[in-house]
Parts: structure tokens; C-alpha cells; sequence
């Protein structure tokens, strides 16, 4: 196991994920709506909050808004995909935002299949992490546009991420 792998399926950070319902109706629903509020603010088509399982990334909640193109709400329908071909993974990797104007341009994810194919070409996606300090994910934003995020954007998508934490925790499941 690599390095990467290693850091994604570490046994603490796994056990982390566990504490939560993450996939519980209602909380879907609360994230949705800080999904489409982070989609308008930002003015991007998709906004999503993913979780990164060990060899997944897992979407919880995603929009597509109006005038997303066919790709971007397939994207969104698929309900996560392999780690290889998301974007989340580099936010669990490096405990930081993950900005990328235009990923066709970026040398670790310009041959992925998703860019290539030009269904997606930027990303910002901030960090939400968990209690103990390991990165559950990210809340992130997606087009299939090159687009410039400000300081003010990755301010925005920081505050609206730890809504969406603060939602999480209260899923927590109750130990015995």
C-alpha cells in the first residue's frame, strides 16, 4: 500500500467515519440545502459533500444546478465513484483546500478520464474534518468551465463546510 492509500485507510480516520450516520435521510436533506446555497454563492454548477472511504469516494448530498449541462447531472446522479477518479482524495491527502482552476492544466489530474472527457475542469474543495482532527472529506464545488476562485470564494465554501459539520455531528451514533 502506498503512501496515498495509507493516509485514506488509516484505521483512526476510518473509525471517525464510523461514528456518524452519514447516510441518514435527514441529513441528506440538511446538506443538500448547503449544497445549493454554496452553488449559488459561488455561482458553480455543481456542489456536492463527499466522504472518502478507503478505495471510494462517497457522495452524501449533491446539486446540479439549473443550466448544469447533461455530464455535470450524471455526475452528480452516480452518487460517488472510485478514489483514483475524484478530486476529494487530494483534500483527505493534504488536510487543505484543494483549488484547481483548470484541471485540464493540472499535471496529477489532466489525464483523468472526467477532465478529459471535459465534464469537469474546476475544483475548489475545502476540508471537513473530524473531531479528532482527521479529514472526513470535502465540501466542494465543480464545473466543467476553467474558473477563478477568489479568497473570498474559499471563504465562503470554509464557512459553508463547517455547516455542514456541524450537521454531521449531529448524527453522531450513540456507543454503547
Amino acid at each position: 500500500m502506498d503512501r496515498h492509500s495509507e493516509k485514506i485507510a488509516n484505521l483512526e480516520r476510518m473509525r471517525g467515519l464510523a461514528a456518524y450516520d452519514l447516510f441518514h435521510p435527514g441529513l441528506g436533506e440538511r446538506l443538500q440545502a448547503i449544497c445549493r446555497h454554496s452553488a449559488e454563492r459561488l455561482g458553480m454548477p455543481i456542489a456536492a459533500v463527499q466522504a472518502v472511504l478507503d478505495t471510494a469516494t462517497a457522495t452524501l448530498a449533491a446539486t446540479a444546478t439549473i443550466g448544469a449541462s447533461d455530464g455535470e447531472h450524471l455526475l452528480v446522479a452516480t452518487g460517488g465513484g472510485p478514489n483514483e477518479f475524484a478530486f476529494c482524495p487530494q483534500v483527505v491527502l493534504d488536510g487543505a483546500p484543494f483549488i484547481a482552476e483548470d484541471l485540464a492544466q493540472d499535471p496529477a489530474h489532466g489525464a483523468n478520464p472526467i477532465v478529459r472527457a471535459g465534464l469537469i475542469r474546476s475544483y475548489a474543495g475545502v476540508p471537513l474534518r473530524l473531531p479528532a482532527g482527521h479529514v472526513l472529506g470535502s465540501h466542494c464545488v465543480m464545473g466543467g468551465d476553467p474558473h477563478a476562485f477568489t479568497d473570498a470564494d474559499v471563504a465562503d465554501l470554509t464557512a459553508a463546510g463547517d455547516e455542514v459539520m456541524a450537521a454531521i455531528r449531529d448524527y453522531e451514533l450513540v456507543r454503547a
